[in-house]
């Protein structure tokens, strides 16, 4: 196993301040017609801040491993850092195998399909790799750097996303020497594990605090929402997997996903789903949606889904298929498939999507990465998993009450629709705000496209996919319908949600809650 440790000098871009260039001043005077002169010759300079980041493997990330045995302490590099005004620093680490940021997987090199996830397993059938820093012993650095709870002394996940490993604080004294810390790796191959080569890969920077290294969460949209500018689209990463979306503040005001959401319930790089990371109430009365499948510790609710993802690619012909799993009639169950890597790209005309069944087949039909990325399909949800239950039937009966939770990400939540008014239709007034819709009413009708609505509510900031629904085991329509679920009820096995093709638009049609749709969350 080899581990190639990148690192981004902050002080060709973040870190450096502008400096004062060397400036000399030679200065004469000249007092005629006395024979003596005087003369000062000043010079006048700033020294900008600088910080530096340098590693020496001391011992190379390799090392060979025997199935269902777990090694640890494969190698060591150090890492040494230093800033020149004693004011500190943060380093953060992100995966970034396959030179990609946020892949965190041991990659086989010759069958990907088996790579290893990142994780803490020491035995079982899942294989997983770990990272450790640790500071240096007898270091001569009279301030060594801080490292992490997760990843002091103790083996933590290798970061999908950029995660604060190390700091020191400020008023350091130690100019010369700088300070240091090492990394090393764990890895348990399970005996079920592929045999082969893998290679990891972890990315460093470091951070100045002239500057920070900023990143938008999910989770954190309270910290950044009112930064955001009207019709300003930026990327935000969901702590939960690692995985980004697209969010837009759109002329309604709120801040909504302009990507569909792709989380995997019991995915293998999900992490537990709980109150801290994930739309769940933490103010619970013992009945409703907390009467089945949730567990309290210490204030914290966490959802436990009776049933997973189902991550078969059954999604890959224009034909509709019957997905086993999936029930035809079940308003109880939480339900999420994943329509595998599959993009529906959208033209300027009311035309069915144009269907890729892989990243790379959309950019060779000379669309942009970007573009593509912007119609993947995500996860398939039945409203009992969309609203984070494990027993929809315990939510409401009656229309227009709403569900308290929700699979978004905490700060987010499902919009509300409706059937009876306009006031708590967000669906609604989203799409008449942003001139998608010809009139703002009641959503089980139609309420019509605006000249060039239909084309508006698919492109740029929007991005809304007609990726098709699951009913009664088939997916029906993909490339020519969209659903997308509200929170709002219908009755005790109904709900609502924005549904549209080229020709209608429904912002609050109700059916039946076992439906496989999509999901968009708003910000709260």
């Amino acid at each position: 196993m080899n581990s190639r440790i990148d690192f981004f000098y902050y002080a060709f871009r973040n870190i450096l301040l502008v400096s004062i260039p060397l400036v000399i001043i030679s200065v004469l005077i000249l007092s005629l017609p006395s024979s003596s002169a005087n003369g000062v010759d000043t010079l006048t300079l700033t020294l900008s801040s600088s910080c530096t980041m340098s590693s020496v493997v001391d011992i190379e990330h390799n090392g060979s491993l025997t199935s269902g045995t777990y090694i640890q302490n494969i190698g060591q590099t150090t890492i040494k850092t230093l800033c020149n005004d004693g004011n500190g620093y943060s380093v953060y680490a992100n995966g970034y195998s396959n030179n990609e940021e946020g892949n965190n997987k041991l990659i086989n090199t010759e069958y990907p399909q088996y790579s290893i996830n990142t994780g803490l397993a020491t035995s079982g059938l899942t294989s997983t790799w770990a990272m450790k820093l640790n500071n240096i012993e007898n270091d001569p650095s009279p301030t060594p750097p801080t490292i992490e709870s997760d990843y002091n002394n103790v083996y933590g996940i290798v970061p999908p996303y950029w995660t604060k490993v190390a700091s020191r604080a400020s008023g350091t004294t130690d100019m010369d020497e700088g300070s240091s810390f090492t990394t090393t790796y764990a890895v348990y191959a399970s005996s079920n594990q592929h045999a082969g080569t893998y290679n990891g890969q972890v990315k460093y920077v470091l951070t100045h605090p002239s500057t920070q290294l900023y990143v938008y969460y999910m989770q954190e949209v309270d910290k950044w929402k009112n930064t955001i500018a009207l019709d300003e689209s930026v990327q935000a990463i969901d702590m939960r997997d690692g995985k980004k979306y697209w969010v837009t503040k759109l002329k309604d005001g709120n801040i909504w996903m302009t990507q569909n959401l792709d989380l995997e319930i019991g995915g293998a790089n999900t992490a537990p789903l709980n109150s801290n990371n994930t739309d769940i109430s933490t103010t619970a009365s013992g009945s409703g949606i907390y009467s089945d499948g949730y567990t309290e510790q210490d204030g914290v609710w966490t959802w436990n889904p009776v049933s997973t993802a189902i991550t078969s690619n059954y999604y890959i012909s224009d034909t509709s298929v019957k997905p086993s799993a999936w029930p035809t009639n079940n308003h109880t169950t939480p339900y999420s498939a994943e329509g595998g890597d599959t993009y529906y790209y959208t033209s300027d005309t009311t035309s069915n999507d144009t269907r890729y069944n892989s990243l790379q087949d959309c950019k060779n039909a000379s669309h942009t990465e970007d573009e593509c990325k912007r119609y993947f399909a995500g996860n398939y949800y039945n409203w009992t998993a969309a609203i984070a239950s494990n027993n929809s039937t315990n939510i409401g009966s009656t229309v227009g009450e709403i569900a308290s939770n929700s699979i978004c990400p905490k700060g987010w939540r499902l919009p509300n629709a409706s059937q009876t008014d306009n006031v708590n239709n967000e669906f609604g007034r989203m799409l008449y705000g942003e001139g998608i819709t010809a009139a703002l009413s009641n959503g089980n009708e139609s309420v019509g496209y605006k000249d060039g609505g239909f084309n508006k509510l698919r492109s740029n900031p929007y991005y809304f996919v007609r990726s098709g629904d699951i009913g009664g085991g088939n997916l029906y329509l993909p490339g020519v319908y969209g659903l997308y679920w509200s929170r709002t009820v219908s009755s005790s096995t109904y709900a609502q949600f924005l549904g549209f093709n080229g020709a209608v638009i429904y912002p609050g049609r109700s059916d039946g809650r076992y439906y496989g749709g999509s999901v968009r969350c708003v910000a709260r």
